[in-house]
Parts: C-alpha cells; structure tokens; sequence
C-alpha cells in the first residue's frame, strides 16, 4: 500500500484557489516521484504574494521535497501561479530521471561468469 506524502502549502489563506490547485498539481507529481524515490518524508510549498492591492498578483513560490539525505528546493516566480504550477512540476518530474536506475538488463560479464 502506496502512502500519500505530506504535502503543506504556506502563505496562502485556506479560500484561495490557487491553493487547491498547487496541491492538486504538485500532488500528482509528487506520487509519480513516490515510484522513484520511495524515501520522500514531506514536501512543503511556501508562497509569497506582492502586490495583493492592485489587479495582479506577482507570486515567489518556493518549494522543497523533504528525503532522509538531502532536501530538494525549487524556486518559481510569476505572475501566472498556473504557470508556477506546472514549472514546479516540471523540474520535480525532471529530477525523477537523475535518479533513475537506468540498468535495464542484466550486464555481459556476469552472463560469461555463469
């Protein structure tokens, strides 16, 4: 059984719905992570807003993925926090390739040993 990691978004209030949607996004890539690196503790999403009193809000979303060796932290700014979103995503999801094992069958050597 597959256990969901934690995931925190901070500095955004609970009725925004960007908040729902950084969790939604960065949720679903932190399961496809979970396959590759079973060792994620928790993730966490820290969100600061400027410029809250005029049309647009400018976002500097910050987001770190918790393992027992290392913590791995992505920076994303923006006015667009779809586009933060999905930026975020894709540079978790392109970690998940320097940490595959890429060895897909057995090596020569040890086949002539046998």
């Amino acid at each position: 059984m597959v256990e969901n990691v934690p995931l925190f978004v901070i500095g955004l209030p609970k009725n925004e719905p960007a908040k729902g949607l950084l969790l939604s996004k960065f949720g679903h890539a932190l399961e496809k992570a979970k396959k590759i690196l079973p060792e994620i503790i928790e993730a966490k999403i820290a969100v600061e807003t400027q410029n809250t009193e005029g049309t647009r809000t400018h976002y500097e979303v910050r987001s770190t993925v918790i393992t027992p060796k290392n913590h791995i932290i992505y920076t994303e700014s923006g006015w667009d926090i779809l586009k933060i979103a999905d930026n975020l995503c894709r540079k978790l999801e392109g970690e998940l390739s320097k940490h595959e094992d890429k060895r897909q069958r057995e090596s020569i050597r040890k086949k002539e040993n046998n």
